[in-house]
């Protein structure tokens, strides 16, 4: 079993938030320092990987930055802090990585892909475009996901509630499906309801986008997904640990009793 949305938090990130960069508002606002001290964090590791005994992998990775020197750092950082994880809480896990796109207005594409030639053990893409204040559909993201089309590799990107109009929303998630139809889509928070639209959805993406089970509210969504149509979509069990409310055994043991196949 794989936890699809790990966060690792690197020291880069501590120290921002730490700050309060003018550039990451959005990044200290969200998430308290006091989350990300060491033994709060210590903690909260070894209580969800130690207690969610068959999780065998996870895909880590870090937080949207809006600094060039900064979103190198941390991508840099996710392998040896992951393998500090694994010490730290003795947990005999698999980890691959997911690596965040950046915003362009910071880092080009040409910077971008010659970083990532450094790594051999990632595995996906993220985009939180809302962090950068765009939303995906931006002409500067063009050359990143013309990329992610071309390695065939998931696109972990969000999507936001219906009745929210926000960078993440889902019109300009179903315009760049459109664009992009051959990118195969990871939505974290099951998709923050994009499976009502599914047949829509399914008609215009060459590949059916997995959705992450990342949301506090799994076992009020479970009731929905009980119905007939809904049993067959494609969820991937994820936790967005430790960003959750501290509710990733919650997430887990939901996700045990009523999604483990």
């Amino acid at each position: 079993m794989i936890d699809h949305e790990f966060r690792i938090v690197t020291p880069i990130i501590k120290k921002i938030i730490k700050e309060k960069h003018y550039n990451e508002k959005i990044l200290y606002k969200k998430i308290p320092y006091f989350v990300l001290k060491n033994k709060y964090l210590e903690k909260a590791n070894k209580k969800y990987l130690g207690k969610a005994k068959l999780i065998k992998g996870i895909y880590y990775r870090g937080l949207p930055i809006n600094n060039k020197k900064n979103y190198f750092e941390q991508e840099n950082q996710l392998q040896e802090n992951f393998y500090l994880l694994k010490d730290m809480t003795g947990a005999k896990l698999f980890g691959k990585q997911i690596i965040q796109i950046p915003n362009p207005d910071f880092v080009n594409f040409s910077s971008f892909k010659k970083n990532i030639k450094k790594f051999k053990n990632f595995c996906g893409f993220e985009v939180i475009p809302s962090w950068h204040g765009k939303n995906i559909n931006n002409k500067c993201y063009k050359k990143f996901l013309n990329y992610v089309q071309e390695t065939g590799l998931p696109l972990s990107l969000e999507v936001d509630y219906l009745y929210r109009n926000t960078n993440d929303s889902l019109h300009h998630f179903f315009s760049i499906i459109k664009s992009f139809p051959k990118i195969n889509y990871w939505l974290p928070h099951l998709g923050c309801g994009v499976f009502l639209h599914w047949k829509r959805v399914n008609n215009i993406c060459k590949f059916q986008p997995s959705l992450l089970s990342s949301t506090n509210d799994l076992s009020e969504w479970n009731v929905m997904l009980k119905n007939k149509y809904l049993k067959s979509l494609p969820i991937k069990f994820a936790s967005d640990h430790p960003f959750n409310g501290l509710d990733s055994l919650k997430i887990y043991d939901v996700w045990i009793k009523n999604f483990k196949k």
